[in-house]
């Protein structure tokens, strides 16, 4: 073998000779030869490739290896935030695994977390995890159509009146008759999920179109009830559909786990949001509102009189918009509230306090405004503690790497994705003395007189210029409607029966429903 290795060698120090012997005089040798070189090309470059993949691997953040095809998705379990977490202490804070196919890199710390969120290489999105909901604005983009279009979208939402007076008197109406429902159950045991949200999901549709749904549209409400359950319990970054591409259409074709049920609801949601554009564009009860809706059309007409091109604006950009800014805060209020309740069974000492310092400072009238947040501090502690010990969102929506990142010594390859373990941030023992516990007192200073402004490893709505877009609604919303529950309401569990916290898990840890006692209080 070795012998005729030199006699090849010997013989291509002379090329000339080579090349005349082996192809001018015997030709029959030419499609030999011309597979000999193809073959030690292709040998070359898989050596090459497994060359590379091993200084790779060396400089890539360690993790376990898992199975073919599947990768580690078997074994993350219905918690994969806290097994990311648990595999800590073998690999440290910054982790990789293969999620089905998909190469990922887990940051389970705060300052990991930061430093890669932030950077600039770490902007864009991965591909499949909102493909299921077809058009979905500017939170599936990447590059200039993101950057645009996020710009708008927040630029407008703050000119029409965003935490100012006109949308938090539209939110007042809405828990207004949330707390009538609430008292007409006369403080019987009442699983009260329905209830919220249907007045939650009407209240974040009437903020973007407009104007209020009516008694006749109650449809309307539960179908965009439906889309918000949808997108969050089929989405996810360790579903196996987020990661495994394709799946999710071989699931809805074959019928497998509801899935073509759920594309059904996206089908009528998208609908409903094309017909309230139309209605804007066609009723001149709509030409002078100031809405979302009116805004994205004047530009859009704007634009076209220009004759700009030069930019991503349509109508099917704006119901994606109009999708994702309701998304980024229903489901995060519906689940936030959730826990508060059923933290405030638990901790009644907490919520005597709440309802203290609600009637003594904003009174039995007043209302809780989110600007005027720091007059109720120890309230709002309540709302960061229980964002920081649910962790609702107990893992980042992926990102993906554009570049090569440099972090800690390790390299994240560019086309990784990457996901921050939001829920080890806030329960990582080096910021949070006994993170299971339940502090409000952790968020506040000088003697519980004044809010923490900036508590590190604290991101319940992400890190960096990809967070949660209606992060500001949601603590608006959030701050509204426990404060007017809590002033109104004392709130327990019936008797002889504990508080549950038995999560259903998808993007947002809700919890499973549990029958809950809200007593009427005299005030």
């Amino acid at each position: 073998m070795f012998d005729g290795i030199s006699l090849l060698i010997k013989e291509a120090m002379d090329l000339n000779t080579f090349y005349k012997k082996n192809f001018l005089e015997d030709t029959s040798f030419t499609t030999s030869g011309l597979l000999f070189v193809i073959a030690s090309c292709v040998l070359f470059m898989v050596i090459h490739r497994i060359a590379k993949w091993y200084n790779l691997r060396k400089k890539i953040p360690p993790g376990p290896i898992g199975l073919p095809f599947v990768g580690y998705l078997p074994f993350v379990g219905k918690e994969p935030h806290r097994t990311f977490w648990n595999m800590r202490s073998k690999y440290g804070d910054i982790i990789s695994v293969f999620m089905g196919p998909k190469y990922t890199v887990i940051l389970n710390d705060y300052n990991s977390a930061k430093e890669v969120l932030c950077n600039p290489a770490a902007l864009d999105r991965a591909p499949d995890l909102f493909s299921h909901l077809g058009d979905i604005g500017f939170i599936a983009e990447n590059g200039e159509k993101w950057i645009e279009q996020r710009r708008y979208c927040l630029s407008a939402t703050r000119d029409l009146g965003l935490g100012r007076d006109h949308w938090e008197d539209l939110i007042i109406e809405e828990t207004t008759n949330f707390i009538k429902n609430i008292k007409d159950q006369k403080g019987a045991p009442t699983d009260i999920s329905h209830i919220l949200a249907s007045s939650v999901t009407s209240n974040i549709i009437s903020l973007l179109i407009g104007r209020r749904l009516t008694k006749d549209e109650v449809d309307k409400v539960q179908i965009a009830i439906d889309y918000s359950d949808v997108a969050f319990t089929y989405m996810g970054p360790s579903n196996p559909t987020s990661v495994v591409p394709g799946l999710r259409k071989v699931c809805e074709i074959f019928k497998i786990a509801g899935y073509d049920k759920a594309m059904k609801v996206i089908r009528q949601f998208s609908s409903f949001i094309r017909a309230e554009i139309n209605r804007h564009k066609t009723s001149p009860v709509f030409e002078d509102v100031r809405d979302f809706i009116n805004s994205y059309l004047d530009k859009l007409s704007e634009l076209s009189q220009t004759n700009n091109k030069n930019h991503y604006f349509s109508e099917i950009m704006l119901e994606g918009n109009l999708a994702i800014l309701f998304l980024g805060a229903s489901d995060t209020i519906f689940s936030s509230l959730g826990w508060l309740y059923r933290l405030m069974c638990e901790h009644k000492d907490i919520q005597e306090k709440v309802h203290k310092e609600l009637m003594e400072v904003i009174g039995k009238d007043g209302r809780a405004r989110y600007d005027e947040r720091n007059k109720i501090p120890y309230t709002f502690a309540v709302l960061m503690e229980a964002q920081r010990f649910a962790s609702n969102v107990p893992l980042s929506t992926t990102r993906k790497a554009n570049q090569d990142i440099h972090i800690n010594g390790y390299v994240i390859p560019k086309g990784s994705e990457i996901i921050a373990n939001l829920w080890a941030l806030h329960h990582d023992p080096a910021y949070w003395d006994e993170p299971e516990e339940f502090r409000p007192e952790r968020f506040l200073t000088d003697g519980g007189t004044k809010l923490v402004k900036h508590a590190p490893s604290f991101a319940p709505f992400s890190i960096g210029r990809r967070n949660c877009p209606g992060e500001t609604i949601a603590w608006m919303e959030i701050l509204f409607y426990f404060s007017e529950t809590l002033k109104n309401f004392e709130i327990s569990t019936p008797p002889g029966v504990e508080p549950e916290f038995n999560i259903i898990n998808g993007l947002v840890a809700r919890l499973s429903p549990q029958p809950l006692c809200f007593k009427q209080r005299q005030i």
